[in-house]
């Protein structure tokens, strides 16, 4: 294993549509597991792996606040 450096920070990247309780879990357990200091949402524009986004970025964005409050 690795040695992270205090105050390392983890980018948890996707298109979060729609961002639910499982992506939030996933960033206490990093926070905890590695000792992250910070996670950052990264929230793609597109999912390659769909033709069509189910909800708007904007709309993405604003929910994915709200579940990380």
């Amino acid at each position: 294993m690795f040695k992270l450096k205090r105050g390392t920070i983890g980018i948890f990247g996707g298109s979060f549509d729609p961002p639910h309780k499982g992506h939030l879990e996933i960033s206490k357990i990093s926070l905890k597991k590695i000792k992250l200091k910070t996670v950052y949402w990264v929230i793609t524009k597109k999912n390659p792996f769909k033709k069509k986004p189910f909800f708007s970025l904007r709309n993405r964005i604003s929910k994915s606040r709200r579940v990380v409050k």
